[in-house]
């Protein structure tokens, strides 16, 4: 029961959408969720808990914050909420970091927040808040310190604030 829970969880980070190329629309690859400080469900609240050093796995993303909330109905995931230390790695090289990131599934949107800042080969976005609208595929960066950078070589890599995984 833990399992198929947890892997709807971590299906979350997958839209709903076809697959076509982008790996981000991928969905059916399996999912691990580990966490130091252990694992909760409310079975009746339809509620998951992890805490402490949380590690979300994909083929296509890996996702480490201190602690993790999901909510979901009985095959759906409605949201995950990524608090501390968030951060996000794709294969490709991309990666992301915030104090918070919270994934919406209705909406297909993930909105990082607290100093977010997104890194690929040669982009550079910063903000007080970004929203990645994923059907869409278009970024939005908010608050009065926003900025993108452009760089048309490698930039050197992020600073973060932890190990991703640990």
């Amino acid at each position: 029961m833990k399992s198929t829970i947890l892997s709807l969880i971590l299906l979350a980070v997958a839209p709903s959408k076809d697959s076509k190329s982008d790996p981000l629309r991928s969905k059916g690859l399996p999912v691990e969720m580990t966490a130091k400080g252990g694992l909760k469900i409310d079975l009746e609240k339809r509620i998951g808990y992890a805490e402490t050093d949380v590690v979300i796995k994909r083929a296509d993303v890996t996702v480490c914050c201190d602690k993790a909330v999901a909510k979901y109905t009985k095959n759906r995931i409605q949201s995950v909420e990524c608090k501390g230390r968030v951060i996000i790695l794709r294969p490709d090289g991309t990666v992301a970091r915030a104090d918070r990131a919270i994934f919406q599934a209705d909406k297909d949107k993930v909105k990082l927040s607290g100093t977010a800042k997104v890194r690929s080969e040669d982009t550079e976005l910063e903000g007080d808040e970004i929203v990645y609208d994923i059907a869409q595929d278009k970024l939005k960066v908010r608050g009065s310190n926003s900025r993108f950078r452009f760089v048309p070589k490698n930039l050197p890599a992020m600073k973060l604030e932890r190990q991703c995984p640990p």
